[in-house]
């Protein structure tokens, strides 16, 4: 914690400061200070060991920040005085380097000078003096004893990473004075506004910049400017693609900047748009204009995309453009649709048109079109999908207060429709239809029934009946055929219209169940007529549980049916005390396993208590 706070406190980056490759053992040996030297010799009130806790990490940290900006000047004074750099040079070298200062004061054991002066002294303007003079005398011996390679703190000092530092080091020099085509190339670029902490990506990606001669970098560097560039685009240019500078400028851009020049774009406005850490390739980019060419576009049609969309251009020097162009022309889009998906939407890009037609054919999937129409209209309409996001299938129902069937209607008919249920577009509920064959069939059914017309219980009826007219009387005959009054069966749809959706022979087992194997009479069906809307698992599930608990008296007898089939799961395990009875929490998770099937224990039970035989049984499960 002392290093890295002193490095921030001294202007160093974070990342730099917490590098695990500098060395921070002489840190530990000032912590030891810290615990045998008090924080002053003046008697004084004790508070405990936290406040004497708090006072050695103030210290520890102000011993550090001294030793560190000690270091600082040493190193400075070595470079400007004894090695003849330039002031300016010197001090950006020392105060930017803080991984290879860590190292020169471990080498130096400036940990035993410090520990020794923090003895010696508990005088807080005293010790600093004194840790000053011992860091310096021990840094000075050092550079007397061996000379210190200069190129290390300079790379560091550029922007590099030490690990990046020992791959660059030049294998026969030292001092960098011996250097001055490097010293010269980095004044040069240093003079022309670049910072100096940036020139680190110059020297990674093209050292040859610095090697080119003398003059020979501000030469190009002006060419630069006349070739129509503002300074400031310079100098993102150079930082980015530096390899620009290590061939002749003109010819490196010539083709790009005559793109730019054919569609009618300044060359420096592209210069906001450029990024310091990206690289760019120049050809890569003219190759993706050319493909737009290529497809039809005209000039100002281009100029109009690049001006609206200049991140497709630049991000991946033009592979961006390239992907989307990719995708949207493989779900059969055209100049025209590109030409509107780069105009209407800039800020699209690739992996957005990729994930965007991925939720259009959910949403038409979601709405039951077939998966071979929706591949005919992702090949023929899928560009539409591209542009934006569709809304939740859920949504759009809801706010077109329509159907599946009649969505799926829609769709079909004009694919083009979809267009208007994207993430933030308005969508207005559409007018109600006229009413088909089959509605006026099962408002009929409803009449004969004994259903008034216009109540509200036909109206409720309508809505949660499918099926055509005579559909619905076959199945309203089955349930009279089952002995029940027709009278109770109008009643029945009256209060739960959706038993009408059950098919016939469904509505004959669910009956048959109810009656033979439950051993509830016919007569409390019209009491609780939503058994019918009950899926065979659920009732099944119940009712053999509900019967189990009664047979052996572990059960309230004549429990009707709303009462052991209405409640949920939960509620039932908890009302019939399932699971507190011997084998009851064993018996009902084996019916449940067994999807409410017939056990040997339930076929033994329906033998003795319904007199079924086997056949029968088997019919029924």
């Amino acid at each position: 914690m002392g290093w890295a706070w002193a490095a921030l406190r001294s202007g160093v980056p974070r990342w730099r400061a917490q590098n695990p490759s500098c060395s921070s053992s002489w840190v530990g040996s000032i912590r030891l200070i810290i615990r045998l030297q008090p924080y002053s010799t003046a008697p004084g009130p004790s508070h405990g060991g936290e406040e004497d806790g708090d006072r050695d990490e103030v210290r520890q940290e102000m011993l550090n920040r001294w030793v560190f900006r000690a270091a600082q000047t040493t190193f400075r004074d070595y470079l400007h005085a004894t090695r003849g750099l330039c002031f300016t040079d010197a001090k950006h070298i020392s105060e930017r380097s803080p991984v290879f200062l860590g190292e020169l004061l471990e080498e130096a054991k400036v940990n035993k000078a410090v520990m020794k002066a923090a003895d010696q002294d508990g005088d807080e303007a005293r010790l600093r003096s004194k840790v000053k003079k011992r860091v310096s005398r021990a840094l000075v011996r050092l550079f007397h004893r061996r000379p210190v390679n200069e190129f290390r703190p300079f790379l560091e000092s550029i922007g590099l990473r030490p690990s990046e530092c020992d791959y660059l080091l030049p294998q026969e020099l030292t001092f960098l004075a011996d250097a001055e085509m490097l010293l010269e190339s980095y004044h040069a670029l240093c003079s022309y506004g670049i910072a100096r902490r940036k020139i680190g990506r110059i020297y990674w990606n093209a050292t040859e910049v610095f090697s080119l001669g003398q003059g020979v970098l501000a030469s190009k560097l002006e060419a630069l400017e006349g070739l129509g560039f503002s300074k400031a685009t310079v100098i993102k240019l150079v930082i980015s693609t530096p390899t620009v500078l290590v061939h002749d400028p003109a010819v490196e851009l010539k083709t790009f900047l005559l793109w730019l020049d054919d569609i009618g774009i300044q060359r420096d406005w592209i210069g906001q748009f450029l990024s310091e850490r990206v690289s760019y390739n120049w050809p890569k980019m003219v190759q993706a204009l050319q493909s737009l060419s290529d497809l039809g576009f005209t000039k100002d049609d281009i100029g109009k995309v690049v001006r609206k969309n200049p991140h497709l251009l630049l991000e991946h020097s033009g592979g961006e453009l390239h992907s989307t162009v990719d995708t949207m022309q493989r779900v059969g889009s055209g100049k025209k649709e590109l030409l509107d998906l780069f105009l209407n939407h800039p800020n699209v890009n690739s992996v957005d048109v990729g994930w965007n037609i991925s939720k259009g054919s959910c949403f038409l999937h979601d709405i039951g079109i077939s998966y071979c129409d929706v591949t005919k209209i992702l090949d023929s309409h899928g560009w539409m999908f591209g542009a934006a996001p569709m809304k939740a299938t859920s949504t759009i129902l809801a706010q077109l207060n329509v159907g599946k069937a009649r969505l799926r209607k829609i769709i079909m008919e004009e694919p083009r429709q979809s267009m208007n249920y994207t993430i933030g577009s308005k969508v207005s509920r559409l007018p109600r239809c006229k009413p088909e064959p089959c509605v006026k069939e099962k408002r009929e059914f409803l009449r004969r029934i004994g259903f008034v017309e216009g109540s509200e219980d036909m109206e409720k009826a309508l809505k949660a009946i499918r099926g055509k007219g005579a559909n619905l009387q076959d199945r309203y005959n089955k349930l009279v055929e089952k002995g029940l009054d027709p009278k109770h069966v109008a009643h029945m749809v009256k209060v739960a219209p959706r038993i009408l959706n059950q098919k016939t022979d469904a509505l004959a087992y669910k009956i048959s169940f109810l009656v033979h194997v439950a051993g509830y009479p016919l007569s409390a069906l019209p009491a609780f007529p939503r058994y019918l809307e009950f899926t065979v698992h659920r009732s099944k599930l119940k009712m053999l549980m509900y019967s189990w608990l009664l047979e052996r008296g572990l059960a309230a007898p004549q429990l009707t049916l709303s009462t052991v089939l209405a409640s949920s799961e939960t509620e039932f395990i908890k009302a019939h005390h399932v699971y507190k009875v011997p084998m009851g929490r064993e018996v009902w998770w084996k019916l449940k396993r067994e999807g409410g099937s017939f056990g040997q224990e339930e076929i033994r039970w329906l033998r003795h208590r319904c007199n079924l035989d086997d056949s029968r049984i088997e019919c029924m499960s």
